[in-house]
């Protein structure tokens, strides 16, 4: 992690509008296919039985999103495939070097079962050719750390993607089906 300037208010500062959330009451939120504005509750997903997870991109890669998927997978295994693709090569030496309770993030994803692919890349973000890590090659239901689920984006365009958070990518690859991260993380 690098340091940083906190950003703060001037003093009297004021605003167009102030809106204010109690994030005690926040819950995770799915992208349905086949728009990101198709959304829903997690926990009102949980009938949607997947047959992959895909954590990586440049909105789900970063090592913060490695290390909070790490935290739900750290001594589970994950019932479907689970593809892993950092953002960065800094995000890929990061896999080594971060560790939880001692374990390097990376020893954590493969006792969890997860493919891994070390090289920093969109990969299955933008569908690519069929041997395309990660890449959905047929009708599959895959839940994504991805910014877009449209057809054919990450493949197949029978395929569908849902897209989420790490946490809810890992507890729903953990389960095998779309799953509230709550769930695990009590």
């Amino acid at each position: 992690t690098r340091p940083f300037a906190e950003v703060t208010n001037d003093a009297g500062a004021t605003f167009c509008f102030e809106r204010r959330y109690d994030a005690r009451r926040l819950e995770p939120v799915v992208a349905k296919p086949h728009s990101p504005d198709n959304r829903a509750l997690a926990r009102d997903l949980g009938d949607v039985r997947l047959t992959r997870a895909y954590i990586g991109s440049c909105t789900g890669g970063k090592i913060t999103d490695f290390i909070n998927a790490a935290r739900v997978l750290k001594g589970r295994r994950v019932a479907v495939d689970t593809f892993l693709v950092p953002s960065t090569t800094e995000v890929s030496t990061g896999l080594r070097t971060h560790t939880i309770d001692g374990r390097p993030l990376l020893d954590i994803f493969r006792d969890a079962g997860c493919q891994i692919s070390i090289d920093a890349s969109c990969a299955a973000c933008l569908g690519g050719p069929r041997d395309t890590f990660g890449r959905i090659n047929g009708p599959e239901v895959c839940i994504s750390t991805t910014n877009r689920n449209f057809p054919g984006r990450m493949g197949a365009k029978e395929g569908q993607v849902y897209l989420a958070s790490p946490y809810t990518v890992a507890a729903s690859a953990v389960t095998g089906r779309i799953t509230d991260p709550r769930e695990l993380l009590q």
